[in-house]
């Protein structure tokens, strides 16, 4: 197995960041993201947004705008999977805050944190969200935001930081090995009886890294 390595030279220009605002906002972006692309001929109920703390400065948003594409480049390769899909509908169909904690079940079922996790929990949010829009349950969208933000701050804020903040997220995927992704699950999503492991492996160029840097 070729072993990761997580550089940390481009990061060392950023300022300090504040990792509950980035993760409060990446969370509110993915499911504004994936709202651009709802079609319906009818009138789509009125999303009502948790309030999140505002991001205190443009470079805090740059990397939430990165975080959202790597969010997003992983989001495509799910879509493709017809499973992940089914399995997306049948937690959708609970149509209550329950769906949440199925879902959190599945994905983190044997206790562990990892940044692939995260962001699948994350784009999973933004999917179920959107559907419970086109259901016409804007009370369980607010819930399930609320209860990811929640599980967010009280469960993962921590692992995050010690993991070196949000900013380590984009350097720790571009160097993942397809050879140890292959190997092992990447995440699980729970739905009734049914349980499947999905397998994804994730490439974001280091061109990431050096957008930010540049930019900075």
């Amino acid at each position: 197995m070729v072993k990761c390595t997580r550089p940390r030279d481009d990061i060392s220009s950023f300022p300090p960041l504040s990792d509950d605002q980035i993760g409060e906002a990446l969370l509110i972006r993915v499911v504004q993201d994936q709202m651009v692309n709802i079609t319906t001929g009818g009138q789509l109920c009125s999303p009502n947004f948790p309030v999140v703390q505002p991001l205190p400065n443009v470079q805090h948003q740059k990397l939430v705008n990165e975080l959202a594409k790597s969010v997003k480049v992983i989001g495509d390769q799910l879509n493709h999977e017809q499973i992940f899909n089914n399995q997306i509908d049948g937690l959708a169909r609970l149509g209550d805050k329950k769906i949440f904690s199925k879902l959190v079940e599945g994905v983190f079922d044997d206790g562990q944190i990892n940044w692939g996790r995260i962001i699948v929990l994350f784009f999973a949010v933004g999917k179920l969200a959107v559907k419970m829009l086109l259901a016409n349950l804007p009370t369980v969208f607010s819930e399930i935001l609320e209860s990811c933000l929640d599980f967010f701050r009280t469960k993962l804020l921590g692992w995050i930081r010690n993991m070196g903040g949000w900013i380590s997220s984009i350097s720790a995927m571009t160097q993942f090995c397809s050879e140890h992704i292959s190997a092992s699950p990447f995440c699980r999503i729970v739905s009734g009886e049914h349980l499947f492991a999905f397998v994804c492996g994730v490439t974001l160029g280091s061109v990431i890294v050096w957008k930010l840097s540049r930019s900075s």
